[in-house]
C-alpha cells in the first residue's frame, strides 16, 4: 500500500507563471491546491477505509488515539497542524526541541491541532498579532503549551 500523501500549500508560485498574473495567483492556482489537497485526503480516507475494524482498532492502539480519531484524522491533510508549529514558535518552542524531549505531549497537541474547530481564528490571530493571549481563550492545546513553554523557562 502507497503511504498517505502529504498536502501541501503550492501558492501563486511565479515560477510557472513568470508575467505574475493575477487571475492566475489570486483564482487558479488556489483552486488548483484546493482541488489537489481535497483528492489527496480522499486518497487518504479510501487507504484506511480498506482495513477492516479489527486492523483499524489495532493501528489505532498502536498511536495512541480512539479508532473514530484515526478515521477523522484522515480527513485532513498532513500539515493541517501547522498553525501548531507556528504557536510553538512564537512562544520559543520547536517541534524538533519537542520530539526529542515531549514526543506524547506533541503528538497529542497535533491530534488537537489538526481537528480543532477554531483554525480560522487561529490563523487570523498568528497574522495580526501572534502575541495577543486570546489564543488561550479558544486553542485546546493551551494548557499543554504554556506548561511546555514553562518548563522551557525553567531549564
Amino acid at each position: 500500500m502507497p503511504p498517505l500523501t502529504r498536502c501541501s500549500s503550492q501558492g501563486g508560485s511565479h515560477e510557472n507563471n513568470p508575467q505574475g498574473w493575477p487571475v492566475t495567483d489570486n483564482v487558479v492556482a488556489p483552486l488548483a491546491d484546493w482541488w489537489r489537497r481535497h483528492a489527496e485526503t480522499r486518497e487518504n480516507v479510501a487507504e484506511l477505509e480498506g482495513f477492516d475494524a479489527g486492523e483499524m482498532a489495532r493501528m489505532a492502539q498502536d498511536i495512541g488515539i480512539p479508532a473514530s480519531d484515526l478515521r477523522e484524522l484522515a480527513r485532513h491533510c498532513t500539515d493541517a497542524a501547522n498553525l501548531l508549529d507556528r504557536r510553538l514558535d512564537n512562544l520559543g518552542l520547536t517541534k524538533a526541541e519537542l520530539a526529542q524531549t515531549a514526543p506524547a505531549q506533541l503528538r497529542d497537541m497535533e491530534r488537537l491541532c489538526t481537528l480543532c474547530a477554531s483554525k480560522g481564528r487561529c490563523a487570523r490571530d498568528l497574522a495580526t498579532d501572534p502575541s495577543d493571549p486570546v489564543w488561550r481563550q479558544y486553542c485546546p492545546n493551551e494548557e499543554t503549551i504554556v506548561a511546555l513553554a514553562r518548563e522551557g523557562l525553567e531549564r
